[in-house]
């Protein structure tokens, strides 16, 4: 009798594991494998060609769109922005709930969940690279309870030690940065477990930038990337945004709309245009940067300084405002001041429905592009740009 019930408790205990699936992380692939480096015929030619679609805020990598999955049976997605088949499904059955996602190369993303695990996946097949446990930090329980102050605290973010890609990962009170070719933890802040002024840590080229919130002054610290050594500190919030440029060097706009570029070891200030003009940018985070120029939209006008010496480059003025006849266009809508560019081209918005193709080294006009509604610049990689276009999708531009 004893063993007609272990064999019936077994039965069922396959049969519930088959309909809600094994608990821990699992890969699962498709036969629509990706096509790698994915190569259409529109790359590098002079004329804006739609290529494909991706799923709004997606990661893409050639011609696969990596997404978020959320529910019972979390994770990320894989789908081909041509024809939107699956390619590979990573979920975490039975875990805990995923707090975000971070790009780590051209073709790796580390996904983060709540109790501290990481897992950097290959994209093109869906391996799974490393595995890594974060230690909780000190307000672990207050973010497990969806504590409203701490319940949402984590920021993902990538920095870099050389060329190695290192995963910022701000929670629960503390920083840890994960070497991104091995999992290890490379160093973490602050010092000595104590979080009581640590309120945010953003990555960017080879220095994290850390955010502090104490009663009275409380300047922020820049540490090294590497090894999480404080390199000076600094007031006011404008570095929040600002963006590596190579070289150890930083730029940033000021609250007077001036455009910066400093040494990242440092601090010290190398160049600055006062009057750049950038209120309609006035964080910086929509820069255009490549190994030379740092180009901005301000007042209608797209502007390219020189990395070396804040010296202009070129400049080419825009449309005068949107085409508020344009079909989903509406009257007050303001063309998107972002720029994307790979030191080749540069893609602007020269209205609100229309994308501008440039030549990033003299800005001439290569191609322009209307679209039926509103458009934001999102993202260029490999040759390949994203635009959303109205309430959806982006567009994928070769």
């Amino acid at each position: 009798m004893r063993l007609i019930h272990l064999l019936s408790s077994a039965v069922v205990s396959v049969l519930l594991l088959a309909s809600v699936g094994l608990p821990g992380e699992h890969v699962t692939t498709t036969r629509a494998n990706p096509s790698w480096p994915w190569r259409p015929d529109a790359l590098g030619t002079p004329a804006i060609d739609v290529v494909g679609k991706a799923p709004f805020a997606a990661e893409v990598f050639g011609d696969v769109a990596v997404v978020p999955r959320y529910g019972p049976r979390a994770g990320l997605a894989a789908e081909r922005i041509t024809d939107g088949s699956l390619v590979w499904r990573y979920e975490n059955a039975w875990g805990d709930d995923g707090v975000g996602h971070v790009r780590v190369d051209d073709r790796r993303i580390a996904a983060v969940w709540r109790d501290g695990r990481v897992t950097l996946l290959d994209v093109p097949d869906g391996r799974v690279v490393w595995r890594a446990d974060l230690p909780d930090g000190p307000h672990h329980q207050a973010n497990r309870a969806y504590d409203e102050e701490w319940g949402a605290a984590w920021e993902l973010s990538l920095a870099a030690d050389g060329a190695v890609p290192i995963v910022v990962v701000a929670h629960e009170g503390r920083i840890d940065a994960v070497d991104g070719r091995t999992g290890a933890i490379r160093w973490s802040y602050p010092p000595g477990g104590s979080a009581a002024c640590f309120d945010g840590a953003r990555g960017e080229g080879e220095v994290v930038m850390v955010f502090q919130r104490c009663p009275g002054p409380t300047p922020h610290v820049m540490l090294d990337a590497g090894d999480g050594r404080p390199l000076w500190r600094f007031d006011g919030g404008e570095l929040y945004h600002a963006r590596a440029l190579g070289g150890g060097r930083l730029a940033w706009v000021d609250r007077s709309g001036g455009l910066n570029v400093g040494r990242a070891a440092d601090g010290r200030l190398l160049w600055r245009v006062p009057w750049a003009g950038l209120r309609d940018n006035p964080y910086g985070a929509d820069m255009g940067v490549s190994a030379e120029l740092v180009t901005v939209v301000a007042g209608r006008r797209v502007t390219a300084y020189r990395i070396a010496d804040g010296a202009v480059a070129w400049r080419r003025d825009l449309a005068d405002g949107a085409d508020d006849s344009a079909a989903g266009s509406t009257a007050d809508s303001a063309a998107d001041s972002a720029v994307l560019t790979d030191g080749v081209h540069a893609y602007v918005a020269e209205d609100a429905t229309t994308l501008l193709k440039l030549d990033a080294r003299t800005g001439r006009v290569v191609d322009r592009h209307r679209f039926e509604a509103d458009i934001t610049l999102e993202w260029l990689r490999g040759g390949l740009a994203g635009v959303n276009v109205g309430v959806g999708d982006d567009v994928v531009i070769g």
